[in-house]
């Protein structure tokens, strides 16, 4: 056996690999970036993260513990130390009005986290449609969130729910590409939750 393992020096290698090829340093932006390439061994990625001009900003909202909506279960279970969290994806009403209208479970159940939850954080690594149904609401005046992550992954309308996302007069982080999916988003928000952690 060659090499180390100790969990914390694999992560601080691979950390410090990261940083030094792209050029990082130790910002808020470069920490994001960087845990974000850590958890899916794609430097592409990484490039193509994209942040509002404030979005430092959010760091407040996480600190005061705002609530954090995911659009999946899969996202919820990937954010570590935060404990205000939810998923509206497997309440039996979503899964009752999905079965009856054929819309998607992601679409509705993020329609009534906006109206149950509308000044919280937003977490979307999975669903495309979930980001549409969470910009109709702030388009509509029914949701202020105080941070989007916006990084649902494939091919269906993805990328272009991502570029509706520019348009938001907020906080945002997200891609330009068809790449995301629920590491994506967790390792976003586990960075910022980090970063207060050690700032």
């Amino acid at each position: 056996m060659t090499g180390t393992l100790n969990p914390g020096e694999i992560y601080r290698q691979s950390f410090n690999f990261i940083k030094e090829k792209m050029g990082l340093d130790n910002s808020l932006k470069s920490s994001i970036i960087t845990r974000v390439v850590h958890a899916t061994a794609d430097f592409e990625i990484g490039k193509s993260l994209v942040f509002s001009a404030s979005f430092e900003d959010a760091l407040h909202y996480i600190e005061t513990g705002v609530t954090a909506i995911t659009d999946i279960n899969m996202v919820l279970s990937g954010i570590s130390n935060y404990p205000n969290k939810k998923c509206y994806i497997r309440n039996a009403d979503v899964v009752t009005e999905s079965r009856n209208t054929g819309i998607s479970r992601s679409y509705i159940s993020m329609r009534k986290a906006c109206l149950e939850n509308p000044e919280s954080i937003f977490i979307v690594g999975d669903a495309p449609t979930a980001l549409d149904a969470l910009l109709e609401s702030v388009d509509k005046g029914i949701c202020f969130p105080g941070l989007i992550v916006g990084v649902p992954v494939g091919f269906v309308s993805a990328l272009e729910m991502k570029s509706r996302l520019l348009g938001f007069n907020g906080n945002f982080i997200t891609n330009l590409s068809n790449k995301g999916g629920s590491a994506v988003a967790a390792a976003i928000f586990n960075a910022m939750v980090a970063y207060l952690n050690v700032h």
